[in-house]
């Protein structure tokens, strides 16, 4: 399509000239008379250029050059003067303003089109450049943060491999029972729950300005104060957690729509100093946080139960804001020198204003009590030794357990039930230890049931 040239002259000779010798090289013109009739004009067309006379009744160009500057659509036009001034500072004056060109009055032919050209062609690759680097932009964003991506397309230092120590407080989330869910179900739908999962997670991320350092599967590990530092990026971050349990009442809401058992999450947040910036090769590089406080968020999130958020002792000490304190633990994760102190955050104060609801619910007795086996989980492999038990009342996300082995807190178990003929169908489970329950049980919180034996178990339980 021909450009779009809209001239503001006041001389009608003047006018007749430059129609002629644009129209000629096939260049669409608009005319306007004075500065304020070229204003009304932009209100209706967007020009490719501005041809503007400088000397004109009412509004003089110098004026109606500050006006097109001064409006965000506008700005961008080319504008050049159309001028019998040719004294330097009135040249320099029309520049400050934002013009890109002037020509001298009386009108070269040769000169004006050769201006005009140049100016098209300049104005052609500067919003070619802007539509390459707003495509690079969305498609680095789809990888890295928006701050990450900022920070390498805009400063050639970005993408230089190193780092530095900064305190910082990372979060990892993860999915419970999602492993056996996706043994349920193709490689399709594992897709496609997981993208609906990560899109709810990744928005409220963004929204507390959370730099996404790795998604493993349905893991999330996510900094808070770099590569854009932040006073309470220890705040934000367990404002984020709380988020995005809440959130999780959504997903499990759309997964429900078609057919998908609930999920749970649990995240845990720690505080810390780590090396942050650009790691890998000249090939491949990622923007991340190394250090034994990223491993420690990973031990404290290997705690949690479905639905739980555990901050260290020194995320809780970095925040000012109001915390509600649920629960508090005394831990010894593998591999640190010392135990941790741990605490389940239920909610956070203003400026915030965030609180997760109550998790209360009664165990209720089944009416025959089920004989289990089962181990106790050493990271994510099965121990050696198989104990026996008896699992004796339940409630959507609990049950109490009964055995004589002792079963320390926040240990990991998985519990094994065979078909009793009549009676209950197998299945498995897969628990984490969180406190006593009444008459002498271990209460535990499910992981991951199997579908069958939990249904049964719920009813058997209802039963009068």
């Amino acid at each position: 399509m021909a450009a779009r040239i809209l001239v503001i002259e006041d001389t009608p000779a003047n006018i007749q000239t430059i129609s002629a010798i644009l129209k000629q090289e096939g260049y669409q013109v608009s005319i306007a008379t004075n500065g304020r009739q070229g204003l009304e004009a932009l209100e209706r067309i967007r020009p490719d250029l501005i041809l503007l006379d400088i000397m004109m009744p009412e509004m003089d160009g110098f004026e109606t050059c500050r006006r097109i500057k001064a409006t965000e659509g506008w700005r961008d036009i080319p504008v050049i003067f159309l001028t019998a001034k040719t004294d330097t500072a009135d040249i320099v004056r029309g520049f400050e303003l934002g013009a890109v060109d002037y020509v001298a009055k009386p009108f070269n032919a040769h000169e004006l089109l050769a201006r005009v050209k140049t100016h098209l062609t300049v104005d052609e690759l500067r919003r070619s450049l802007a539509r390459a680097h707003e495509l690079v932009r969305r498609a680095f964003g789809r990888y890295v943060s928006e701050e990450v991506a900022t920070s390498i397309l805009e400063s050639p230092e970005g993408l230089e491999l190193g780092g530095e120590e900064r305190e910082v407080t990372i979060l990892m989330s993860d999915l419970r029972g999602f492993t056996a869910l996706a043994a349920r179900l193709t490689p399709h739908q594992v897709i496609e729950f997981l993208n609906l999962y990560l899109e709810a997670m990744v928005e409220v991320i963004s929204h507390y300005q959370g730099t996404i350092d790795e998604i493993i599967g349905d893991a999330i590990l996510v900094i808070f104060g770099a590569p854009v530092a932040s006073g309470d990026h220890a705040a934000k971050a367990v404002a984020c957690g709380l988020a995005m349990q809440l959130a999780m009442t959504d997903v499990n809401r759309r997964l429900a729509e078609k057919g998908v058992a609930e999920l749970e999450m649990g995240i845990g947040i720690n505080t810390g100093s780590v090396i942050v910036g650009n790691i890998g090769s000249v090939r491949r590089t990622k923007y991340a946080a190394v250090g034994s406080n990223v491993n420690l968020a990973g031990r404290i999130e290997s705690f949690t139960t479905g639905g739980q958020l555990l901050i260290s002792e020194t995320t809780r000490d970095a925040i000012k804001a109001p915390l509600r304190i649920d629960a508090q633990f005394q831990v010894e994760p593998k591999g640190a020198t010392r135990s941790l102190q741990l605490f389940e955050i239920g909610g956070i104060g203003e400026p915030f204003g965030l609180a997760l609801p109550a998790r209360t619910e009664a165990l209720r007795p089944l009416a025959q009590p089920l004989a289990i086996s089962f181990t106790v989980l050493e990271e994510k492999f099965l121990g050696r030794t198989v104990h026996a038990g008896r699992l004796a009342a339940v409630s959507a996300s609990d049950a109490g357990i009964a055995s004589e082995q002792a079963l320390a807190p926040l240990s990991n178990l998985k519990i094994d039930v065979e078909a009793v003929a009549q009676a209950n169908p197998s299945g498995e489970i897969y628990a984490k230890v969180i406190g006593a329950a009444a008459s002498g049980q271990t209460r535990i919180r499910f992981t991951s049931v199997s579908p069958d034996l939990k249904a049964w178990m719920l009813k058997t339980a209802a039963a009068p």
